[in-house]
């Protein structure tokens, strides 16, 4: 009988890990790209439903394909997150437990106030989820162009 395989340590299997830090934050560059575009498609059929031009139905399909790619995107960041800060040179940050707990809850925040019942509401979370996509890419230093 062969011998039992060791698993290795879970790290193993992380994104970052396996991909390399460069190539998960190459995705993340992609996934906020396709993000800001999801966004920016609900804030022009806001505005048009706002103006009277389009029914909701339009837009209620866009912001269920932004919930849709945010909630695969917020996995990903979920596995990427702990393998890239321990990697990561940071002196005086939080504890790397902390920092993926608190960036968890505000990926949940941001996903819940993706159910809006008014396009105010909804321009609201798309701004905060604009300011997190942005305030990633600084955190990272993930450039403009990463995405491409």
């Amino acid at each position: 009988m062969p011998p039992a395989r060791n698993r290795g340590s879970r790290r193993r299997s992380e994104p970052a890990a396996r991909a390399g830090r460069g190539a998960a934050l190459r995705e993340l560059a992609v996934q906020h790209a396709a993000l800001r575009e999801l966004i920016a498609r609900c804030q022009e059929l806001a505005d048009e439903l706002d103006a009277g031009r389009i029914e909701a139905a339009p837009l209620v399909d866009a912001v269920t394909a932004l919930r849709s790619a945010f909630d695969a995107h917020s996995q990903f960041e979920e596995r990427l997150l702990r393998p890239v800060l321990l990697s990561a040179d940071r002196p005086g940050a939080l504890p790397v437990g902390r920092m993926v707990h608190d960036h968890t809850l505000d990926h949940r925040a941001m996903r819940r106030g993706l159910e809006p019942t008014t396009s105010s509401q909804l321009r609201d979370v798309l701004d905060i989820l604009c300011a997190h996509l942005d305030a990633e890419d600084r955190y990272f230093a993930i450039p403009d162009d990463a995405a491409r």
